[in-house]
């Protein structure tokens, strides 16, 4: 404990590992699918709960928003302040994004003589802007190279207003995070369809800052001990969260929609809440699984759209006909699905060994040097 706060967030920790879970379920059906054609019977096993994987991002925002506020209980209001912080964040993103577009567009490079697919950029030139611009998670009218990098955009949006409410006295935090959302709605609503608006203006006026706006008044409840009956709301949570993967398919990976926003918000804030709260009070319980899934979220969010490239050239070129997704019966689905899940954990714990937190110390060092 540190001034009456948990070092390690257990609980939060397992979310992180859940969301990330969830995000390559998503994906593990779309390659399936992608596989399978447009007639085969297999594409009946992979909707429903399968399709709403991608939830795991808007409980992977609430998270960051009470990250974003928990650790930064001690901060001063200088400038220092604000620069460690937003060292500690980009140190945090942009190392392991940077390995996993460049071995995409090395694939790209490969495959079509070009660091990116051809029907996405016309010529060399506007391919290489396209990457830099990838790497440096700028906002364009494409998705980066590395499509998932669409949520991390959003994450350096969220450091960026954070790190300017760091600058005001910590008591109106609360009232800044009203004023941020109150902005972000009347953007959303009133002038987001008047004008035409460039991938600037739409990240600006998205509601899915509202989700991390909530994930930050969680930590706000959590630092000033106001969580109550954490356990209870934890259930809560996790029932509506299954309720709503459940009943809303009509919701899509790329809406970006205030629906989306009201479905998911109140579940995902749910969660987080609970879990804070086990954590605060110490009677958290969770398995060692769950941690490590945790420790590797971010290395099993990058990584594993990449393992189920490879696993997909692995299957046209090596796996038996019978065993092709797109054959009769859901053996070759079940077989594909663990294989996926298997890799992909196992490539993200590699990558969390020896490329994300070696990473991480190393500009810790670079840091505590300078």
């Amino acid at each position: 404990m540190e001034n009456g706060r948990p070092q390690h967030l257990n609980s939060i920790q397992a979310l992180r590992g859940i969301a990330a879970i969830l995000v390559l379920f998503f994906h593990i059906a779309e390659f399936q699918r992608q596989m399978a054609g447009p007639n085969s019977p297999d594409l009946s096993l992979l909707e429903g709960f399968w399709n709403q994987g991608w939830a795991g991002v808007d409980l992977f925002f609430v998270i960051s928003g009470f990250i974003m506020v928990y650790v930064t209980q001690k901060y001063g209001r200088s400038m220092t302040d604000i620069r460690s912080f937003m060292w500690a964040r980009i140190t945090r993103i942009y190392p392991l994004w940077w390995v996993c577009c460049s071995i995409l567009a090395l694939y790209f490079y490969v495959t079509y003589g070009l660091v990116e697919a051809p029907d996405r950029v016309a010529s060399s030139r506007e391919a290489w802007i396209y990457f830099g611009k990838s790497l440096l998670l700028f906002p364009q009218d494409s998705l980066p190279i590395l499509n998932l990098g669409w949520t991390l955009i959003h994450e350096i949006f969220f450091y960026l207003v954070f790190a300017g409410i760091l600058c005001a006295p910590r008591q109106l935090l609360p009232r800044l995070l009203i004023l941020w959302a109150a902005l972000t709605l009347i953007g959303y609503l009133f002038l987001r369809s008047q004008f035409s608006m460039g991938p600037i203006s739409k990240l600006l006026m998205s509601p899915l800052s509202l989700e991390f706006i909530c994930g930050a008044f969680i930590g706000y409840l959590a630092l000033n001990h106001q969580i109550k009956a954490p356990k209870l709301i934890l259930w809560l949570g996790t029932t509506l969260t299954v309720l709503t993967l459940i009943l809303f398919p009509f919701l899509t990976l790329n809406d970006e929609t205030l629906s989306r926003v009201l479905i998911y918000t109140v579940p995902m804030s749910a969660l987080v809440y609970g879990a804070a709260g086990l954590d605060i009070n110490g009677s958290s319980r969770t398995p060692n699984v769950f941690i490590h899934l945790g420790n590797w979220s971010y290395s099993i969010y990058l990584t594993h759209y990449i393992s189920l490239i490879a696993l997909r050239r692995f299957y046209k070129h090596y796996m038996p006909e019978s065993f092709l997704i797109g054959s009769s019966g859901i053996w070759d689905n079940i077989l594909f699905v663990i294989i996926a899940i298997i890799l992909s954990i196992l490539v993200a714990s590699l990558s969390y060994k020896f490329i994300e937190r070696p990473s991480l110390m190393f500009f810790r060092r670079v840091k505590a040097n300078g």
